[in-house]
């Protein structure tokens, strides 16, 4: 077992209620009015359009129905900054005000274990990018299967750098999937995603995301046992 512990923490606003298309007007929100710090938004520079390509250190979700922020590392100190100023959502025209809150700051478990660990995408997963949506396409299914597996431990590569960690034996890592393409509208594209549950002998903490647009709460994992 070669896992360390970082700190995480989750926001939830209970007394708001949204659906998971709701997330993108949510961070932005957000963006806008905290526009000064990269982390929310991304954006190295906005007027250059530069985008910081790191793996996102303050993620958006929808939990048990709730809107919730997520953060890792130096996202932290930036989220207990922004809540004790925030008293209300504005989405669009419409403003919710926040009456009740919780914050969670915790000590998880991440990294490299000796025996399988199960999980599910509580939030699609966007494993594809156009270059493999092609290549995916022309396999069949055992094929893809596979295929999907070596995305999820690349992309399990992609969040330890976030966290900072060094994966003792990458060629040891095992990972077993049963996954279903779901179709979702991503900035008014359709995207083929997936939804499911995963088997590996790693360590994630829960609503952390996996693949691409995390920060939109996409790939959302929690454990399952």
């Amino acid at each position: 077992m070669n896992t360390k512990r970082y700190q995480k923490i989750t926001i939830i606003i209970n007394d708001q209620v949204f659906e998971s298309f709701d997330i993108p007007k949510l961070r932005g929100f957000f963006a806008e009015r905290y526009s000064n710090f990269d982390l929310i938004h991304n954006h190295l520079k906005a007027k250059q359009n530069q985008y910081r390509y790191a793996y996102p250190a303050i993620q958006f979700k929808i939990i048990d129905s709730h809107p919730a922020i997520i953060g890792i590392g130096d996202g932290i100190p930036i989220l207990k900054e922004v809540f004790m100023n925030v008293d209300h959502i504005k989405l669009g025209a419409v403003s919710h005000n926040i009456n009740e809150k919780s914050i969670t700051l915790e000590n998880v478990e991440f990294g490299q274990i000796d025996n399988l660990k199960s999980y599910r995408f509580l939030l699609p997963w966007m494993a594809l990018n156009q270059r493999n949506y092609d290549e995916y396409l022309k396999l069949n299914p055992k094929e893809k299967d596979s295929f999907l597996e070596k995305i999820l431990l690349g992309n399990l590569k992609s969040i330890s750098h976030g966290f900072d960690y060094w994966i003792p034996n990458f060629n040891s890592l095992n990972v077993k999937s049963n996954l279903k393409g779901v179709s979702r509208n991503f900035k008014n594209i359709k995207m083929k995603c997936f939804k499911g549950e995963f088997s590996i002998n790693f360590i994630i903490p829960d609503y952390i995301g996996l693949g691409k647009q995390t920060a939109r709460g996409f790939g959302t994992v929690v454990s399952t046992v």
